[in-house]
């Protein structure tokens, strides 16, 4: 039985029998209203007993409501919970479109370090959902707050499917088990996806990708790509000033992470700020240090510079200075 057999089927059922019983017993089913309450209670319960028929027509016709019944409310809940066991299973593996707004977009699966980076962006209170974009037959991850997509995101469906226009970032890995000059190099196709897919949308979508090579950052640039992490070259990096700076991995890995106490934050300009040095002041008058503006770490010896208006500060502050700080203001984390 079809949907809409079975829908139109059920409607005329306990439309039609309320008028039924009442042309049979007359005098116990009064009005239309008993009669349809005498048909929903005894189709759905075993029945309460303060109406029900008295004669052999009446009985015979309850009889046949009653199996009616249960072979309609058996074949509803066996639909119902057939459509929810496929909307688990189409969720499941990613053949469910995302419809919301402001969300992070990840593209690229690995187990360990997307793992470690969607519990670090879950834990800041600026990431309420993130759709994942992979190849994979079935979600790798059970979370409320992360969509799967399963798809190419080199092609525009996927990227509608995952909203990327109404998203807040993309972020790219690179792929795994791929030499580095071919996993740069997909990842720079995945890139130049989403730049030409943005201006088709005629929306700026912020992308940070993944790269493992140096030498590969100047193929980034026409892409448009917002942010360039050198992962391997990072890690090369840490660890080589930790050998000379001993516990120096430790302030950075503290910085970096979302569980510690003092993080970083970024804050826009204040109005009665005009220099850097009415920014510090102030920012270290609350129990914060400001750093940066943008990626120029070179503001705390021009403490007399004009700031711009789009200025971007950063800064490392506990969650509770970031509170009092961040009140009346545009704020990103």
């Amino acid at each position: 039985m079809s949907n809409r057999t079975l829908i139109y089927f059920t409607l005329s059922f306990f439309f039609i029998s309320p008028i039924i019983i009442h042309i049979l017993e007359p005098e116990k089913f009064s009005t239309y209203i008993k009669g349809l309450w005498w048909v929903i209670v005894t189709t759905t319960t075993v029945g309460y007993g303060d109406y029900f028929p008295e004669t052999t027509p009446g009985m015979i016709f309850g009889t046949i409501v009653i199996f009616t019944g249960l072979f309609l409310i058996g074949t509803l809940i066996a639909k119902i919970s057939e459509r929810f066991i496929k909307w688990i299973k189409m969720k499941e593996e990613g053949k469910m479109d995302y419809r919301g707004e402001d969300h992070y977009v990840i593209i690229g699966w690995s187990d360990d370090k997307i793992k470690d980076t969607i519990k670090e962006m879950l834990n800041s209170d600026s990431v309420h959902n993130i759709v994942l974009i992979a190849d994979l037959p079935s979600s790798p991850i059970d979370h409320s707050q992360i969509h799967y997509i399963q798809g190419e995101p080199t092609e525009y469906e996927t990227l509608d499917r995952a909203n990327v226009a109404k998203s807040k970032a993309v972020i790219i890995f690179s792929p795994q088990g791929v030499p580095a000059k071919y996993a740069d190099g997909q990842t720079l196709l995945i890139a130049t996806t989403i730049e030409s897919y943005g201006e088709k949308m005629n929306c700026q979508i912020y992308t940070i990708a993944e790269i493992l090579k140096e030498n590969h950052r100047i193929n980034f640039k026409h892409a448009k790509v917002d942010e360039l992490i050198l992962s391997q070259q990072s890690i090369s990096y840490l660890i080589a000033h930790a050998s000379v700076h001993k516990g120096s991995s430790r302030l950075f890995m503290n910085l970096l992470s979302t569980e510690s106490g003092e993080k970083i934050y970024v804050i826009n300009k204040k109005k009665e700020w005009i220099t850097y040095n009415d920014a510090f002041e102030e920012i270290k008058a609350m129990g914060a240090l400001l750093i940066a503006d943008h990626d120029d770490t070179s503001i705390i010896r021009r403490p007399n510079t004009i700031i711009p208006e789009q200025a971007k500060l950063f800064i490392i502050a506990d969650e509770n200075t970031f509170q009092k700080i961040s009140e009346g203001y545009v704020i990103h984390s």
